[in-house]
């Protein structure tokens, strides 16, 4: 059975409509042979001539009107009638003018309670804007500010659907301008999916994900138009302009003069300049030499950039256990265990000077395939050098120091890669972006977000005569809570007498103006006597390195013809060993949305927005476990204790966070977390 997140959101299939002729006369054809598939979240807009059938079209999938033939469906379900869940705000303000503001949002409400009613209404009030008017009538406030009430109506009955019907089309320009602003921050924020009809081209670029280009009557879809732009958008952007011209060029209206010229023909039907090759990876460490892997064991033809030489020094040494079935995969666990890296066999979390000690071993996955109860810790120049060769024995083609410099996605052509020192781009079917914290197409497409909850800085180097302590947990990595606010240690076994410690803390108050990292990082292990005890005869073997740890996400981590996967998709605090992880498990993710796209191009906008789902659902548990560790360590050790908590907990920690299920137990913990800090504030 297909997951809900690869369940297209509203799936149109080969619609007709007829409308009946006058008197007995021939019917009118309106739609004809139309088809499409809309993604989750995702915001459509549907512009055509006046009078080509986009309302029709809008009232066909919002089950007002049955097509004479062909199927729509909506979240997987047939289109029988309208359906609460799916919600439609029109042109015409709909607003009852004998209720308040306030009233009109709460109108759909009747099945909460008094408080959730108040709750919901006062969100949805302020999310669009008119606190301070929820006691006013429709009569007292502007036009635009009526179809702010309609939305907030709307939005607050929670549907799976809004169908908006030109909505703004009625309001004067400024006013628009400023609707779609605001309509574009409350979609980032609700993440609800949108078909929007319109006669205006510019606002159909400002809104949409994608643009759907109608014919005149009958209509069909003629173009679909992409625009993978960064919101709020610059309306003179180059990206920007070449959408709007895209759809005129669609529509078959001259953009100079107004004056009908020739459609330009839909995406598939122009000559384009053939692909090279089918995928392009940028980026040859963990993520994009995994990924490569698996391409090759499925002869799909591939090429890999790597700005760097390896083997190159990299942090973030230790592994967790559910990257073991990946290695496994892609056939490379026997090199990894025969590759003399020392085996990991659990974490060890100490507190309080190291007076409260925490173990939790390791234990095998078996509905993961995992047999084994440990994972490993790796010096990452080599490990990450024999996965590249790795790769290239898979049938990888590798070009080291070469530096990708922008990637053109286009309208409907094929993307190129541009690589410095190179005369002509690359071109191929599917860039698949593993730059790493360059993030290449995250800044480029302006989607990568800083996560301000968790800021931190890190100064780490490798020692050797490091005290590991008792013989039964020296090989595993330790984890000391230190005094300092979201401070913490790493301990990681490299080598027989070689090991990686680094401090995190937060960044704005940890480092302070004029500091060095060898004096930050002293005071730091000062601070914990037995961290201080095991260091008291380290030497160091290099320069300690100084290293932003700054979290982030994409607001969107794949489009059409391309997906981002590792640290280029999402990176997370190092705390629990992540960085490997998600770049393992986003890597053996894409190569399948991958491979489906390549097999079936009509299926690639699904395969790859479920990709783009699971993957940020997944960083998202890694993020929010990381932050319940930070909000009360003590707390999260208590999780660790608890018999009931630690199942789970022990499941996440070792990696398991991609699936739906995964979510809901980091809920659950979360819940628990909750009752044992009520608990412990009643003692």
């Amino acid at each position: 059975m297909p997951t809900e997140a690869a369940v297209p959101a509203i799936s149109v299939r080969d619609v007709w409509v007829d409308f009946p002729g006058r008197a007995g006369g021939e019917p009118t054809r309106v739609l004809q042979d139309v088809s499409f598939e809309i993604s989750r979240g995702e915001f459509v807009c549907v512009v055509g001539p006046s009078g080509c059938g986009k309302s029709t079209l809008l009232n066909v999938i919002g089950g007002f009107l049955r097509p004479t033939r062909g199927e729509v469906r909506v979240q997987g379900e047939p289109v029988r009638g309208p359906d609460p869940r799916r919600i439609f705000v029109f042109q015409e303000s709909a607003v009852f003018p004998w209720l308040t503001v306030a009233e009109n949002v709460a109108f759909g409400l009747a099945g909460l309670s008094r408080e959730a009613r108040a709750r919901t209404v006062a969100h949805y009030v302020e999310l669009v804007g008119l606190v301070g008017f929820e006691r006013s009538h429709p009569h007292e406030i502007s036009g635009g500010m009526r179809q702010r009430v309609e939305l907030a109506r709307a939005l607050a009955a929670n549907p799976d659907v809004l169908y908006m019907d030109e909505p703004f089309g009625a309001l004067d320009y400024l006013t628009r301008l400023k609707l779609r602003a605001d309509l574009t921050r409350i979609w980032q924020r609700e993440r609800k999916t949108i078909v929007f009809v319109t006669h205006d081209i510019e606002e159909a670029v400002q809104l949409s994900d994608r643009v759907f280009v109608l014919t005149p009557r009958p209509a069909t879809v003629r173009r679909v138009v992409q625009v993978d732009l960064a919101r709020p958008r610059a309306l003179g952007a180059p990206g920007y302009v070449a959408a709007r011209s895209a759809i005129f060029a669609g529509i078959g209206v001259s953009e100079a003069t107004g004056e009908e010229t020739p459609p330009a023909l839909a995406s598939g039907e122009s000559t384009r300049p053939a692909p090279e090759t089918d995928v392009v990876v940028i980026g040859g460490g963990p993520a994009g030499s995994i990924l490569a892997s698996y391409l090759g064991q499925a002869g799909i033809d591939h090429v890999v950039l790597d700005r760097a030489v390896h083997p190159r020094r990299h942090v973030g040494e230790s592994l967790v256990c559910s990257t073991t079935r990946v290695f496994d995969e892609i056939g490379f666990l026997d090199k990894l265990e025969g590759g003399g890296f020392v085996r990991k066999h659990g974490a060890v979390f100490t507190l309080d000077d190291g007076r409260r000690e925490v173990a939790l071993p390791f234990s095998a996955m078996p509905d993961l395939g995992i047999t084994q109860d440990h994972t490993y810790h790796v010096d990452r120049a080599r490990f990450d050098e024999l996965l590249l060769a790795h790769a290239a024995a898979r049938g990888s083609r590798i070009r080291q120091a070469a530096e990708v410099e922008r990637v053109e996605l286009g309208d409907g052509s094929v993307p190129s890669v541009h690589v410095a020192d190179t005369l002509e781009p690359l071109r191929a079917r599917i860039v698949a972006d593993a730059s790493g914290r360059a993030a290449l197409l995250g800044r480029q497409l302006h989607t990568r977000r800083n996560d301000p909850r968790l800021n931190q800085i890190a100064v780490h180097g490798w020692f050797r005569g490091v005290d590991r302590s008792r013989a039964e947990t020296a090989d595993w990595i330790h984890i000391h809570v230190l005094a300092a606010p979201r401070a913490w240690a790493w301990q990681i076994p490299i080598g027989a007498d070689v090991t990686s410690v680094g401090v995190v803390c937060e960044g704005q108050p940890g480092l302070g103006r004029g500091d060095s990292g060898e004096r930050f990082f002293a005071r730091m292990i000062a601070s914990h006597g037995l961290l201080a005890a095991r260091m008291a005869k380290a030497e160091s073997l290099h320069a300690l390195e100084l290293e932003g740890s700054q979290s982030y996400f994409g607001e969107r981590v794949a489009g059409r013809g391309w997906i981002a996967l590792g640290d280029a998709a999402q990176f997370v605090d190092p705390v629990f060993s992540s960085g490997v992880s998600v770049a393992a498990e986003s890597a053996r993710l894409a190569a399948r949305a991958i491979a489906e796209a390549l097999a079936d191009p009509g299926r690639a906008g699904e395969c790859f927005a479920s990709y783009d789902a699971t993957v940020r659902r997944g960083g998202e548990v890694w993020r929010e476990l990381i932050l319940l560790f930070y909000r009360m360590p003590p707390l999260f050790l208590g999780l660790l204790e608890d018999p009931s908590a630690r199942p789970a907990l022990q499941s996440l920690l070792q990696g398991r966070v991609f699936g739906a299920h995964d979510a809901t137990a980091l809920a659950e913990l979360q819940a628990r977390a909750r009752e044992l800090e009520r608990e412990a504030a009643g003692r």
